[in-house]
């Protein structure tokens, strides 16, 4: 394989991965997580089960889909070490990434095992899909980097590059609260369905309700406050940075933000049908992917002259740099 080639195969995983979160997005929204009972990795207790019921087909599916998705990243690891010396960012975004996929498959299973599925309304099971989400936004934004830089992007350096550091890591870890009070909602609107918006709302404030559906006001209040955030803060970085890089990625977070933002008012009114939590989900992925782009961008070491298309290396210089 060709280090172009390798960039195109990482890319390809990095979609493959997205499809894999969003079907997973479906066991949960389905209430097919006990599909395949408290078994883990077995299902019902054998390695192929008679798929009785279309929860464990379901389940099913997502536990072979995400068996894929850990030998694609393994294949991404072996590629990087063969290609790539030690010590280049490729290398070390892929091992990054690998014991990413190992903590979200370990997340996965204690889902399981400890029966934090179906109809569980425990608090220890909300805890626990936050911790899902955001391993999988950060495996998502290490599939991210790895594929970028494999594809010639330019090393980032986080130190020395004054207020627009700590302004790109505000708005990070403020899509990652995004994702977290998601989960949470998304929960709330699986156990405890509402017929009518202002059912919703009443159960939203009403104190004896249960704790995912007060928590469940949570998520509109941060999705605008840290997508307007994201507005503005991507005017001011490309002020900062004006690169053709920074500008590409700064037109696609920004049209992002806003789709998911009207996607998310659109789930709201009509009661969160499963297909817009899924489509809502992908959304979501696909904002944090063009942040992760954006800041990679904008805190590059040495500019990009020019926009490289997609899975496509850059010819990189005579001294690349290999710091992450």
């Amino acid at each position: 394989m060709t280090r172009s080639g390798y960039a195109r195969f990482a890319w390809a995983v990095l979609g493959y991965n997205l499809l894999v979160v969003v079907w997973g997005a479906f066991v949960r929204a389905s209430g097919s997580g006990a599909g395949c009972g408290s078994h883990w990795p077995l299902c019902n207790g054998v390695v192929v089960p008679r798929p009785e019921e279309i929860a464990t087909v379901i389940e099913l599916t997502h536990r072979i889909t995400s068996g894929l998705a850990l030998l694609a990243v393994a294949g991404l690891l072996f590629g990087a070490v063969r290609l790539y010396p030690p010590g280049h960012r490729v290398r070390k975004a892929a091992v990054v990434t690998m014991a990413l996929i190992v903590v979200e498959a370990l997340l996965g299973a204690g889902l399981v095992l400890f029966e934090l599925v179906a109809e569980n309304a425990s608090m220890v099971r909300a805890f626990s899909m936050v911790a899902h989400l955001v391993n999988t936004f950060l495996l998502v934004g290490s599939l991210t980097v790895t594929a970028w830089w494999a594809s010639g992007g330019a090393a980032f350096r986080i130190r020395d590059q004054g207020t627009v550091t700590p302004l790109l890591l505000v708005g990070l870890g403020g899509l990652l609260a995004v994702g977290a009070t998601g989960a949470i909602a998304a929960l709330g609107d699986t156990l405890f369905p509402s017929r009518s918006l202002a059912e919703g709302f009443r159960a939203d404030l009403n104190p004896t309700a249960h704790l995912l559906l007060r928590l469940r006001v949570l998520h509109p209040v941060v999705a605008v406050s840290v997508g307007a955030f994201w507005l503005l803060a991507a005017r001011f970085a490309v002020r900062l940075r004006p690169t053709p890089d920074t500008k590409r990625f700064a037109g696609l977070l920004t049209a992002l933000v806003v789709g998911q933002l009207a996607l998310g008012a659109a789930n709201l009114v009509l009661l969160a049908p499963v297909w817009i939590q899924l489509v809502h989900l992908l959304l979501a992925d696909l904002v944090w992917i063009a942040a992760v782009l954006f800041a990679a961008a904008v805190l590059a070491e040495h500019p990009a002259e020019a926009p490289a298309p997609a899975g496509v290396a850059r010819h990189e210089s005579a001294t690349p740099t290999w710091r992450a």
